[in-house]
């Protein structure tokens, strides 16, 4: 399933390392949390998939109960009464004013021979609901696979641009500390170091900002995995991150949509079971207007005893056997006209055509998705190695800058502007990076 093609793919290239202290090897081992291990706890963690598999299970009782229309219906019936004042005389068949007892017996059952395929099709609509529920859930499993990467890449972004934003901030204060030296020699005036200082500042605040960020970021994703609030370590990837494996990205070859097996994908086969669901809604609706067949058949016995009288009556067991009666009967009932059937039946038709609507525009909604993840792939390949160049290109010159500072060349807002054009290029590699691996993804989504 997709689900394992995500996490296979991306288990090599990103790793969530817990921060736990380190106690031995294997306690270090189990508090990896790979994208495979989230997508594993989630899929078997989270709320709607678990909704998803009860809906599921609800499908097949649906068509048990769907199957038993085409069962006899048999049902049994035991009464008693008792009836005083005035009253008929079961044996004279005449009124009087006595207290009677009485009590009845009967079984009997039902048959549908002819409905108008009512019963077929419910059936089989029963039987089509099934593969839907599991089409449903297969497509639940891979939209929370794909949310669960996204958000495990977003803890990736926030962790990995967190690291940038202190690698920065220990770059300014060691230049804040060599500024301040070359103040004391008359090198630097002292608006120099007020002007690292500032800066010193500014990476200061963007550092915690970037740490609430990727707090919150890791809170999303717990709560995409459906991990409960306040899980330990243990149970729950509270961790730091590392960006790996991620250079040297394949060019997957262009596969149109249609070879791909696309068409066969869990999208557009809900978009088939829901037109084939209205056309049987459909044969159900027009089969309310013909004729309906069935038998059934019965037996009936009791027992009556008059309390008023002080003579002994017939036994039980001989009044149950005199009273024995059975029947059959045969039924055809055959609607003149139902103004409400007519109406379903015209309904049920204009539902085929909707149905058949929402398929073309799941076809083309796909097929663009797909065509759209392909343009993102590739261009953002390609910008990552521009952006690599780019990257390699504004340190040599912030190297150079702070040489130059250093030789009084260069003035503080210049050096700023060029370690924040550093820092820039260096967050606008990774997000670029990151990028690839959803849109690869992606790809991998809709090719299955």
């Amino acid at each position: 399933m997709k689900t394992t093609i995500f996490a296979m793919l991306l288990m090599q290239s990103l790793c969530l390392t817990a921060q736990t202290p380190r106690q031995d090897a294997a306690d270090t081992i189990s508090a990896v949390w790979t994208l495979d291990r989230c997508i594993e706890y989630a899929m078997t963690h989270a709320t709607d998939i678990r909704k998803k598999r009860v809906e599921a299970d609800n499908a097949r009782q649906d068509r048990g109960a769907a199957m038993g229309g085409f069962m006899p219906s048999v049902s049994a019936s035991v009464g008693a009464q008792f009836s005083w004042g005035r009253n008929v005389d079961p044996e004279t068949n005449t009124y009087n004013t006595i207290t009677t007892f009485n009590n009845s017996y009967s079984v009997g059952g039902s048959l549908t021979l002819f409905d108008g395929a009512q019963t077929w099709n419910a059936f089989r609509k029963a039987r089509l609901n099934v593969r839907r529920s599991d089409n449903a859930l297969a497509i639940a499993r891979d939209e929370k696979a794909i949310e669960v990467m996204e958000k495990y890449v977003d803890v990736v972004y926030n962790e990995a641009s967190l690291r940038i934003a202190e690698d920065k901030l220990n770059d300014s204060r060691a230049l804040l500390e060599k500024t301040r030296r070359m103040e004391e020699l008359g090198e630097k005036g002292y608006p120099d170091v007020a002007q690292i200082e500032a800066q010193v500042a500014e990476d200061e605040y963007n550092v915690e900002h970037l740490r609430t960020a990727a707090e919150k970021a890791m809170v999303e994703l717990e709560k995409t995995m459906g991990i409960p609030p306040g899980s330990q370590s243990s149970s729950s990837p509270r961790c730091g991150v590392s960006l790996a494996g991620i250079e040297g990205i394949d060019d997957p070859t262009y596969t149109p949509l249609q070879e791909a097996g696309g068409l066969g994908s869990w999208l557009l086969l809900a978009s088939e079971y829901n037109l084939a669901s209205a056309r049987l809604d459909h044969k159900i609706a027009c089969g309310r207007l013909w004729p309906s067949i069935s038998i059934g058949g019965g037996i009936s016995t009791g027992y009556y005893k008059n309390l008023s009288s002080d003579a002994l009556g017939t036994s039980f067991s001989r009044q149950m056997k005199d009273n024995l009666g059975e029947y059959v009967y045969a039924s055809l009932t055959i609607p003149l006209f139902n103004f409400s059937a007519i109406k379903n039946v015209k309904k049920a038709r204009n539902n085929i055509r909707l149905a058949e609507i929402e398929r073309e525009e799941t076809r083309l909604n796909v097929s663009s998705d797909y065509r759209q993840a392909l343009i993102d792939r590739d261009g953002y390949m390609k910008e990552v190695a521009l952006m690599e160049r780019k990257v390699t290109s504004d340190s040599i010159a912030h190297h150079l800058n702070t040489r130059k500072y250093e030789e009084g060349m260069l003035s503080t807002f210049d050096l700023h502007t060029s370690a924040q054009t550093l820092h820039n290029s260096r967050v606008r590699l990774l997000q670029t990076r990151l990028m690839v691996e959803i849109k690869k993804r992606l790809v991998e989504y809709y090719c299955d």
